[in-house]
């Protein structure tokens, strides 16, 4: 995959559906179910058990875009819109981006002991607010407002799919993952239906990291 370098600001890079978005190759990107059985025992003896039948959304498309400052990540899948939580066993949509922060992170374990991963993590009822999270594995996240590394998203659903992006510049401090033109990197997505009470690690998945060529 690669993030194409675009004559934008970074509010039109935001924008889910400005036309910059129209000349940036799009990749499809099938999604599976976690993997939880046998690997969050150590977090929860009911989640894995409880958690046969998540993973709806197959799918989705990525296409990602710099400008030199910010790096933006747009991300479309179908799925009915799921924004609010009326009572205990409702759920909303949500997204994430996931990059290593050391060349040992694994992806499907969110990290492990002294190789963190940095995750961009957008809700549809914190649509404008969304978390940077950074992990070392299964039931370790920290997460943190997109207030304190400048992390934007915005998010609009046209009645079939929701189309996301989710932006920050290149450098947030040493806590975070720090993007440069003409670098590899690598990334993973993550989605979650809320009409499927997806939550936790209940979600559907990528897999392991692939790469991420960012534009000179």
């Amino acid at each position: 995959m690669k993030a194409y370098r675009v004559a934008a600001s970074n509010a039109e890079l935001l924008d889910p559906q400005s036309a910059k978005w129209g000349g940036i190759t799009a990749e499809t990107i099938d999604l599976a179910p976690t993997p939880l059985a046998g690997m969050v025992d150590q977090v929860s003896p009911f989640l894995a058990a409880d958690s046969l039948d998540h993973g709806r959304i197959g799918k989705l498309t990525a296409s990602a875009a710099h400008n030199g400052q910010v790096l933006a990540v747009r991300l479309t899948w179908e799925s009915e819109p799921h924004t609010a939580i009326r009572d205990l066993d409702q759920f909303v949509d949500g997204a994430a981006v996931l990059f290593p922060m050391s060349p040992e992170a694994e992806a499907i374990t969110m990290g492990k002991a002294g190789a963190p991963v940095n995750a961009w993590f957008w809700r549809a009822n914190h649509s404008d607010t969304p978390f940077d999270v950074v992990a070392e594995g299964f039931g370790s996240s920290e997460r943190r407002s997109g207030l304190t590394s400048h992390l934007a998203s915005k998010a609009i659903h046209d009645g079939v799919r929701w189309a996301l992006v989710l932006q920050r510049p290149f450098s947030a401090g040493k806590d975070y993952v720090t993007f440069a033109p003409g670098k590899e990197t690598r990334i993973a997505f993550a989605v979650w239906d809320g009409g499927n009470k997806e939550r936790s690690g209940r979600k559907a998945i990528s897999g392991e990291f692939f790469p991420l060529l960012m534009d000179k």
